[in-house]
């Protein structure tokens, strides 16, 4: 079920792993969110991390990590949640995972394995391949990345999923699997649901 809340809310609540949704304006998005008949044209996945505020207190902090093109750099990009929400022109879902899929992720080899690839190329070319299936029978490659593949391949790689060629997957196919817990939560833009969320059976 569709819950709007402020992100302020429930901060709090947001565990490493679980996938932010984006339904993006632009041009490219909206070709996105056409072409996979889906609300949702980009995905990041949490990865928490320490940071220090007043005086030198620790505090634990949302970060995700996406491929996509902010800044200058186009690519694998490490960012505050909070940060991102604020400057995005759009709709944006926090998808909690279910505790099923929890229980199965090691999550030490997840943070490992996303921290190396950070600063990888975005990969236009299966970015375009995998949304308009223009190539069918893609092979699997992490050289560069785009959104879905990266999201995809951590929770593979960290054994949350089974194997599958991550290359292909969409965001709109990312959100459709049953990986999710059954409640999620807007958390910008005008109430708009997640078309098939949760649907999917993969596991």
């Amino acid at each position: 079920m569709l819950i709007q809340k402020n992100y302020h809310e429930i901060r709090g609540q947001i565990q490493q792993g679980d996938v932010i949704a984006f339904s993006g304006k632009g041009h490219v998005s909206e070709l996105i969110k056409l072409f996979t008949l889906s609300s949702v044209s980009h995905v990041a996945i949490v990865m928490k991390s320490t940071d220090i505020i007043n005086e030198g207190k620790k505090v634990i902090v949302n970060d995700i990590i996406e491929s996509t093109t902010l800044d200058g750099f186009a690519g694998v990009i490490v960012n505050r949640l909070s940060k991102r929400l604020i400057h995005y022109n759009g709709e944006s879902w926090w998808l909690p995972l279910n505790d099923t899929i929890r229980r199965k992720i090691d999550f030490d080899i997840f943070y490992k394995w996303l921290k190396s690839q950070k600063r990888k190329l975005y990969d236009s070319w299966q970015a375009i391949g995998s949304g308009f299936d223009f190539t069918p029978d893609r092979k699997e490659d992490f050289n560069k990345f785009f959104c879905s593949e990266l999201v995809a391949a951590a929770l593979e790689k960290s054994g949350g999923i089974p194997d599958m060629n991550c290359s292909e997957i969409t965001p709109a196919e990312l959100c459709r699997w049953n990986i999710y817990k059954e409640d999620y939560y807007q958390l910008s833009g005008g109430r708009k649901e997640v078309k098939r969320f949760n649907s999917v059976k993969i596991i």
